[in-house]
């Protein structure tokens, strides 16, 4: 594929993208029930109500980390994805006395986890929350930090949503032993087997750029959500052609209307299962 037809190609997909976006926010604005029934299910974000009303009723704050993801790095990314799920969590505990508290390794981030503070916390006080402790990446200092503040402060829960290694098990290890409630993401491989083994709940790979829209009151997060579901099933289904495709040219006996009957049918139980569901 040479360079042009790939440029082609990537117009077509943003302009395809930015299509499905505004349908899927225009549909979702009218129909917003149905819309919220076509995400799909992620059992960790089930936790989140609770935590959000017993933070509420004990006035314990709830702890939100980055981790070591920071502005202007390789994992940009994550922290913006994990800010814009920490506003819509924010927003969740408004109604009580006191406001989250948000930690990172990464100097960069501070400002962002300010921000994030002040767009969702209406009253004042709120951006001294915002604490930055020891830096680096894997920073066993970061994780004696934290859990020092899991020991002062007492939080309700701890939402670990960014990039974080194997210090990850000493902060879920001191919550745990303190019976409070972890939500874990991490985009390090290390870091994401701890929060499957150790965290009450993991989300996994792509789950925290989706995160946003299972939290959100309202608003255009989750028809962007159906959209990323969208294109993760077309994805599937086309690499799933093209491997039955390939397979059937190479066996004779094989022939591409029996390969293109066979995916009718699977696409068709897919979809009665995903009816049901």
């Amino acid at each position: 594929m040479d360079e042009t037809t790939l440029q082609v190609y990537s117009v077509l997909f943003v302009l395809a993208t930015a299509v499905l976006v505004y349908t899927a926010r225009f549909l979702q604005a009218r129909r917003a029930r149905r819309s919220r029934r076509a995400q799909r299910q992620i059992a960790g974000i089930d936790l989140i109500p609770g935590w959000a009303g017993q933070a509420i009723e004990s006035g314990r704050p709830l702890h939100l980390a980055f981790g070591s993801a920071g502005v202007g790095e390789d994992n940009t990314a994550v922290a913006l994805a994990g800010a814009e799920f920490f506003h819509h969590l924010i927003q969740r505990v408004g109604d009580g006395d006191v406001s989250p508290i948000m930690s990172t390794s990464a100097a960069a981030t501070v400002p962002l986890a300010q921000d994030t503070l002040r767009r969702g916390w209406s009253r004042c006080g709120a951006l001294t929350r915002a604490q930055w402790l020891p830096q680096g990446k894997r920073s066993i200092g970061y994780a004696a930090a934290v859990s020092c503040l899991i020991e002062s402060e007492r939080p309700s829960a701890h939402i670990f949503a960014g990039s974080f290694g194997p210090e990850l098990a000493l902060m879920i290890d001191s919550a745990d032993r303190r019976g409070q409630g972890s939500l874990a993401v991490s985009d390090q491989l290390q870091g994401q087997a701890v929060a499957y083994a150790m965290a009450d709940e993991a989300l996994i790979g792509e789950e925290l750029f989706a995160a946003a829209a299972y939290v959100a009151e309202a608003g255009e997060a989750p028809a962007d959500a159906i959209v990323m579901d969208v294109w993760r099933a077309l994805l599937i289904m086309g690499m799933s052609i093209v491997l039955l495709l390939e397979v059937a040219r190479q066996l004779p006996w094989l022939s591409w209307q029996a390969v293109a009957v066979g995916s009718l049918l699977l696409l068709g139980l897919g979809l009665l299962v995903n009816r049901r569901r």
